[in-house]
């Protein structure tokens, strides 16, 4: 196969090892990787990065059968798999980087909210939604923005910045390796902020309210996507 694959499944199998006997693949915070045979050394830029995670930052980038994982590696275009409690970036470096990015924003909405400078950025799309219609597209704890992203292969948040008062607006800012994939995201977004306007006009039909729940509240955010057994059987099945 190509070196992208053969990379990606190589990493797994640390993974797994990893997993069934620590300390094989993972040195403090080093990863040993195997020589490298003729060939098989890549491109120049293609290389390896690590970043350690804590336990709560480990469980929180995880998510169910690595589904969380999963959705940084797809919406960055970088293989992300995690050795021990290192979380390894493979690829060449934009991909690295974009993972590393990604990773990083989404550790720090554990705590908070992110807010990101775009201006320099290819990967990214920002739209304006309504502040009244932000709840509606997030959904009840981020249920509503999970299933966008899963649709889009993106990663998508609210700009910690916070409302504009004058456009009584909030950005969301869609992000992704692939311009395709992000204007999909666009439309659904749009496509909802439509739908939400006509609910509106014609009036709440039973239930009513709850969009309120954020996509970074914490109350439930930290448990949004994370069930520890689900981990030895994320990916070896």
């Amino acid at each position: 196969g190509t070196l992208r694959p053969r990379r990606g499944a190589e990493l797994k199998v640390m993974s797994a090892v990893e997993h069934k006997h620590p300390g094989h693949f993972v040195r403090g915070e080093t990863l040993l990787e195997g020589h490298r045979i003729n060939g098989d050394a890549g491109e120049e830029d293609w290389r390896t990065d690590t970043m350690v995670l804590t336990d709560e930052n480990f469980s929180y980038a995880l998510g169910s059968k690595g589904s969380t994982r999963k959705k940084l590696a797809k919406a960055s275009g970088c293989i992300i798999e995690y050795v021990g409690r290192l979380a390894c970036f493979c690829g060449d470096r934009k991909d690295r980087r974009r993972g590393k990015d990604y990773m990083k924003w989404l550790i720090a909405q554990r705590t908070g909210s992110v807010s990101v400078d775009t201006e320099d950025r290819d990967d990214v799309l920002a739209i304006d939604v309504p502040t009244d219609s932000v709840g509606f597209i997030t959904g009840y704890r981020g249920e509503s923005l999970r299933r966008i992203e899963a649709g889009s292969g993106t990663f998508c948040f609210t700009d910690g910045q916070g409302e504009d008062k004058e456009k009584r607006t909030e950005r969301v800012l869609i992000f992704s390796h692939d311009e395709l994939n992000r204007r999909k995201a666009r439309r659904i977004i749009e496509d909802k902020i439509e739908e939400h306007k006509d609910i509106n006009r014609r009036g709440p039909r039973g239930g009513g309210g709850g969009y309120r729940d954020r996509y970074d509240d914490r109350r439930g955010y930290d448990r949004r996507d994370y069930d520890r057994r689900d981990y030895d059987r994320r990916d070896y099945d």
